[in-house]
């Protein structure tokens, strides 16, 4: 039986499972931060309702709607880089490591930047509340950040 679906078709060249790695980093986070982010705009009303509870105890109570706008924002451009950078690899293909290299300075070490302010700014957030558990979370977020950075930097060291 002849299979339909061959990743060696697709992912042809030297740095086929480096862009595998890269491609599925950025899936993971187009889905994380978009998704998070039109759900912030498609229920605004409700989100903001349920922010202004969360923080009503705290000196951003006053802050929430600018806040809520600002982690919206936030979180479109970082999985809007991410959805490029997804599209770059996967044109790439791992054929040649000058297209790697180019969506890697373009799209996806600007788009891990982003994820890094997106995930501190939700982390401040978190601490200030006092939602100990959501910060948690977070922190697992920040942590697949790093080794999503790390990784790559350290193939570029031995390249």
């Amino acid at each position: 039986m002849e299979m339909i679906f061959n990743l060696d078709d697709i992912f042809k060249g030297e740095y086929a499972y480096e862009c595998i790695f890269l491609i599925s980093v950025s899936l993971f986070f187009t889905i994380l931060f978009l998704q998070s982010g039109i759900d912030k705009i498609v229920s605004f009303s409700g989100n903001l309702t349920y922010f202004q509870n969360h923080f009503k105890n705290t000196f951003l109570k006053n802050q929430v709607k600018l806040s809520l706008i600002f982690i919206t924002l936030l979180e479109c451009i970082t999985g809007l880089l991410f959805f490029l950078s997804l599209i770059y690899l996967i044109i790439a293909g791992g054929d040649n490591g000058f297209g790697l290299l180019t969506a890697l300075e373009v799209f996806y070490f600007p788009a891990l930047v982003f994820a890094f302010i997106t995930l501190c700014s939700l982390f401040f957030g978190q601490r200030v509340a006092q939602d100990y558990v959501g910060a948690v979370n977070l922190g697992i977020y920040f942590l697949i950040t790093l080794v999503a950075f790390s990784l790559p930097v350290l193939f570029l060291e031995f390249t």
